[in-house]
């Protein structure tokens, strides 16, 4: 752990032009690892919490931070993923001192596959060179029945034009798996993007565009020429967009569940042999298929029946091109910086390519870096605490729910249910993805990232006529990140995030609950929000309420989307209440159901005194308001407001703390207070 200590204080010295040995910071990096619980300074205290609580929470930070020119935005998230990233450097530079590991080891694998991407000189001299094979692949189409031999191969490395697949646990029989048919194939970030008439709009498109001609001149194109393709490929996508399932129909489970048999898909959609083409990937034996979009699904017969087979190879080739952008030479990354992280999100400057590869390098081979990260940074003690606050806060729910007055016995019995079985993984698997069977060279950037891919595919496909696997993991243990697997029925916490200033094992319990418990509590609650609500106990999308709860918990939910459509984030741009919903039911769960933990707490151990002049409770708040906070570009926050099923952070903070008298309370909130609500206005469902 020393090593680690003054490795990240030496690299926090160099960047501010600071050198010193690493015998001689020892003892500073014992005191650079002491993280305050809650930073009071961070405040604005010209503003009063029953004004402005996000303000007053973080004014001060808001005050004194700017955005780096390498992100688009910048928050506790960032922060944290900013440690982590220094974290991973540091195990990734341990895995590069070849005689620790074995040559064919995960850590071998993750160092040759850093080499690969810093190997910048071999990338350039490569230019275009390895998307030629594929091109060439595509170019020799004769007509559109070949088509399925390309889609095999492109989905084989993660390369989804026209729709994408994969295996997970069927939603009404969830002691199986079955394979899923996706829409999929937009490269704008949202299929409302095709339909934007405003200037905005507009200059996305065209810069869309541009993008594509780029691509095609980058390979060998005349500008001429490709300006034309992008303008066919344009109207192509359009086509699917048009006909693409919206974020908020897709919010919907029972409406993305659609089982039907290979025969009925191939009838539903002819255009393509699915037969031959599951075989391609590897698929031989496959009967039911759940068509999470079946009307996009079938309407692709008529995009491309209608659709000329030189547009639609134009089509594959850029669909192809532009998720390796990143992997090619430097006029490629550029093109896709340029537009993407440029003109829609609004980033300045590229990262540093030493800090691209270690995050490309944990996304690709993500177990291998992972179990290194959780070495360093996540003791047992750490986990055992985590794991004690989750029963807390499940046993808080389950007092919630025989508190609530407008739900019947009926459905109470079998939300305890579901709460008592609800799964929990904390910090990481129990087993570690094995990566011996990928090749990964040092000198082969873009192939290392499909094996890498065909890899993972082949894993998620080959789960078909396997028992559920209980003990997997849908997301890397360094993560900044948690989920809810409804099917699963699990809440899962990776140990990236179970880090301050989410999580401080050795803070005070008013900080931690009101931290990563509020996070464990929205979760939780996602279990019982306006989609996780539709799943039992057992994880099936199965109706388990009564018709007048059911209607009751709508009504109360319509609150909610009133309330959070209110919510102005830009001049004429507020927050999607319906889009969001889930999310902030989440948010508002999650902090109940903390804070009652919290008190049942000190209940069993007692209650402590004010810490820096604010009580328990405040103490909570706070902590909870400081992980939200943030700062984004205006083209990332136009973006995020199209396509986040969250709210911007100010409201995840002074949502929920509105509808709150746990929070009127702790500061005081008066009627005619900014923050204050009627009962009639506040949220009141878990």
């Amino acid at each position: 752990m020393i090593k680690l200590k003054n490795y990240l204080l030496v690299g926090a010295m160099a960047s501010t032009g600071l050198l010193v040995s690493c015998e001689s910071t020892q003892d500073s990096a014992q005191e650079e690892s002491e993280v305050v619980s809650l930073d009071l300074n961070l405040r604005d205290t010209t503003v009063a919490p029953n004004n402005d609580f996000y303000r007053y929470a973080n004014g001060g930070w808001l005050d004194k931070t700017e955005i780096p020119s390498d992100r688009s935005a910048w928050g506790s998230f960032h922060e944290l993923f900013e440690y982590n990233e220094k974290v991973l450097s540091f195990v990734l530079e341990e895995a590069t001192k070849g005689e620790l590991h074995d040559e064919n080891s995960n850590e071998i694998k993750a160092a040759n596959f850093y080499a690969s991407g810093m190997d910048s000189l071999g990338i350039e001299a490569q230019g275009a060179k390895p998307l030629k094979p594929m091109l060439a692949q595509i170019d020799q189409l004769q007509s559109k029945d070949e088509l399925g031999n390309v889609l095999s191969s492109l989905q084989k490395i993660s390369v989804t034009p026209l729709f994408n697949i994969y295996v997970g646990i069927d939603d009404k029989q969830t002691d199986s798996y079955i394979m899923n048919v996706t829409q999929s194939g937009l490269g704008l970030p949202d299929r409302d993007y095709y339909f934007r008439e405003d200037q905005t709009g507009q200059d996305i498109i065209a810069g869309y565009k541009a993008y594509i001609t780029k691509l095609f001149v980058l390979v060998g194109e005349d500008s001429a020429v490709a300006a034309t393709k992008a303008e066919n490929i344009f109207a192509l996508e359009s086509k699917l967009a048009k006909n693409s399932m919206t974020r908020l129909e897709r919010r919907n489970p029972e409406a993305t569940y659609n089982k039907i048999s290979l025969a009925e898909l191939q009838e539903n959609s002819n255009w393509l042999d699915w037969k031959s083409f599951f075989a391609g990937i590897g698929v031989e034996e496959i009967s039911e298929i759940n068509v999470n979009q079946l009307e996009y699904i079938s309407q692709l017969s008529e995009v491309v029946d209608g659709s000329a087979l030189d547009d639609i190879k134009d089509y594959l080739k850029v669909r192809f091109i532009s998720p390796n952008t990143a992997y090619l030479s430097n006029d490629f990354v550029m093109a896709a910086f340029d537009f993407y992280n440029k003109q829609l999100s609004g980033q300045q400057e590229m990262r540093p390519r030493a800090k691209r590869m270690v995050n490309s390098t944990n996304g690709n081979l993500g177990d291998a870096l992972s179990k290194l990260y959780v070495d360093e940074v996540f003791p047992p003690e750490a986990k055992e605490k985590c794991l004690e606050m989750v029963n807390n806060i499940k046993d808080a729910m389950h007092k919630r729910i025989d508190q609530l007055t407008w739900m019947s016995e009926e459905t109470k019995k079998e939300a305890h249910t579901k709460l008592t079985k609800l799964k929990v993984k904390i910090g990481y698997p129990d087993e570690w993805e094995d990566y011996s069977s990928i090749e990964i060279s040092k000198d082969n950037y873009i192939q290392n990232r499909w094996n890498a891919n065909a890899f993972d595919n082949r894993l998620n496909w080959g789960k078909l006529g396997q028992p559920i696997d209980p003990d997997e993991w849908h997301m890397a243990a360094s993560a900044v990140n948690a989920y809810y697997n409804p099917p699963a029925n699990e809440i899962v916490f990776p140990a990236g995030i179970l880090q301050p200033p989410f999580y401080n094992y050795k803070a005070d319990d008013a900080v931690n609950y009101g931290g990563i418990g509020a996070v464990i509590g929205h979760e939780i609650t996602h279990g019982f929000d306006d989609s996780g609500r539709k799943y039992n106990h057992e994880g099936e999308l199965k109706d388990w309420w009564t018709e007048d709860d059911a209607a009751e918990f709508e009504r109360r939910a319509q609150v909610m989307v009133e309330q959070y459509d209110g919510f102005e984030v830009q001049d004429t741009l507020n927050v999607n209440g319906k889009l969001t919903l889930g999310e902030n039911i989440a948010d508002l769960g999650g902090m109940l159901i903390a804070y009652d933990a919290l008190q049942m707490y000190f209940e069993k151990n007692g209650r402590p005194g004010k810490i820096d002049g604010m009580t328990p409770e405040q103490r909570f708040f706070m902590s909870q308001a400081t992980l939200w906070r943030g700062k984004y570009r205006p083209q990332l926050e136009q973006q995020l407001l199209i396509q986040d099923t969250h709210s911007p952070g100010k409201f995840r903070v002074n949502g929920p703390v509105s509808s709150m008298t746990e929070f009127y309370e702790a500061f005081d909130i008066k009627q005619g207070d900014p923050l204050w609500r009627s009962e009639e206005e506040r949220v009141d469902i878990w």
